[in-house]
């Protein structure tokens, strides 16, 4: 049996983190700044509670102080959290068809991951074969080293931050074909960065390919990024660098300008001169 509403709200409510967001609930479209005492009337609070909730907003970034107005409104950590809910959002629904069209083109599974770690999460997955010797799902996660979506993901990364994720991961032997000393996956992921696309040949399982490419959003950071594995009896290296890996690299594209990714100006250029020469 259920308590009571009012049971359940003083059991589990955080009261100073309710002040909180009811305050900044208090900013719409049509009053996007608001005054400190319009602010205590609204809340119903004594003038030394508000003003210690709004001192703590302001310090954590959520509220600002117009200077010349004394005005408050929100700060841009608010504007932070909104993108990337909708960022994530975006993401998977412009994600969706193209992982949809890749499987059925290929036939074979196509996986969606972001980086978290050293690991890479999956978000979406289209499975059309059964993975050989490996069982995967939305939300499961893998050694970013050895996946061909860990390895596309990690080559972006800034020299730093890349430094800094490595230092933290077990390079842990899955296979014989698992990179597992760092300078050779330094080397593998200098070479990916330079082809735009990340082969895994049995690093994850014996008996498994998968081809990757990265999605960019309009930052042109990498923010995830698309994959197709199978079998090797299926993915046989022809058929993975005249089909797979060109299939592969065009949905990450369609993707990436579908999050309004725009390509350097000699991007297209330098396409055209490699399909002609």
């Amino acid at each position: 049996m259920k308590p009571p509403a009012s049971t359940t709200k003083s059991r589990y409510t955080i009261e100073a983190l309710a002040r909180g967001l009811e305050a900044l609930a208090l900013f719409t479209a049509e009053r996007p700044s608001l005054p400190f005492n319009e602010i205590v009337e609204a809340l119903g609070l004594p003038k030394s509670s508000a003003f210690r909730v709004i001192a703590t907003l302001e310090q954590l970034g959520y509220l600002e102080q117009n200077p010349t107005t004394r005005h408050y409104r929100p700060g841009l950590k608010v504007f932070q959290l909104g993108f990337a809910a909708l960022a994530g959002l975006e993401l998977q629904q412009v994600a969706r068809p193209q992982l949809e069209r890749l499987a059925a083109e290929l036939d074979e599974t196509a996986s969606l991951a972001v980086l978290e770690g050293a690991d890479i999460v999956y978000i979406d997955r289209i499975r059309n074969r059964a993975i050989v010797g490996v069982m995967l799902g939305i939300g499961s996660h893998l050694p970013a080293h050895c996946a061909s979506l860990g390895k596309v993901l990690l080559a972006d990364l800034p020299e730093p931050e890349l430094a800094q994720r490595l230092s933290h991961a077990n390079l842990a032997r899955m296979t014989d074909n698992t990179i597992v000393d760092r300078a050779a996956l330094l080397a593998e992921l200098a070479e990916i960065r330079e082809h735009g696309y990340a082969i895994s040949d049995q690093e994850l399982a014996a008996g498994l390919r998968a081809v990757a490419a990265p999605i960019r959003d309009r930052s042109r950071r990498a923010v995830a990024a698309i994959n197709i594995s199978g079998p090797t009896t299926t993915l046989n290296r022809e058929r993975l660098e005249q089909a797979v890996v060109p299939a592969v690299v065009a949905a990450a594209e369609r993707i990436s300008r579908g999050l309004g990714y725009a390509p350097p100006r000699d991007a297209g250029r330098a396409t055209t001169d490699q399909a002609s020469s």
